[in-house]
């Protein structure tokens, strides 16, 4: 299994696979957010995607890092 920053690196230069990997291994965080009142949304969970999407490609790799040093 590939490391996060790997996949979020791979996504950022247009990788579907790696973008679906980081997805799928957060999948199950997406779904418990889904849920509201006891009550499944599928259009949250939806919505949620595309903006764990959104945040990936906008994660600023370097400045993460630089951190880490």
């Amino acid at each position: 299994m590939r490391e996060v920053v790997e996949l979020i690196n791979l996504s950022q230069k247009g990788d579907k696979q790696a973008e679906a990997e980081l997805i799928k291994r957060y999948e199950g965080l997406i779904y418990k957010l889904s849920w509201h009142n006891g009550i499944y949304s599928e259009d949250c969970k939806q919505q949620l995607i595309l903006e764990f999407i959104l945040v990936v490609r906008r994660f600023d790799l370097t400045r993460y890092l630089k951190v880490l040093e």
